[in-house]
């Protein structure tokens, strides 16, 4: 069973993503900003195999969240899942080796498209 960390402040969004994700057969996890996101990857046994990621959290921005937990060596696949993809500065995503973008609202065959893509190859 695929293993995904969803991290995002909005609790509206982390239930919907949450549930649609559970109906497809996912384990999911949840993190409502990038400390928890940090602390969720370094204590996940086993580890998440994606993480979907908002950019924009509080008390610590999703970028940097990863940006930390690339310097742990952790190379877990990344989706950004954002409505303002447009202020995602490319050179940090290159920098934190993002693997791709969802847009909000959210397409969830996208997703899971997305998703497999990452998880099985």
């Amino acid at each position: 069973m695929t293993r995904v960390l969803i991290a995002d402040d909005s609790e509206t969004i982390l239930l919907l993503m949450r549930t649609r994700l559970e109906m497809e057969g996912y384990e999911v996890l949840t993190a409502a900003d990038g400390v928890e996101v940090i602390e969720t990857m370094r204590a996940a046994d086993p580890s998440p195999d994606i993480l979907l990621l908002d950019a924009m959290m509080p008390r610590k921005s999703g970028i940097d969240a990863l940006r930390e937990l690339r310097a742990d060596g952790i190379d877990t696949p990344v989706l950004i899942v954002s409505a303002h993809q447009d202020q995602m500065d490319a050179g940090a995503a290159n920098d934190v080796e993002v693997s791709g973008y969802v847009t909000k609202p959210i397409d969830f065959d996208q997703l899971f498209s997305r998703i497999a893509e990452l998880t099985q190859g």
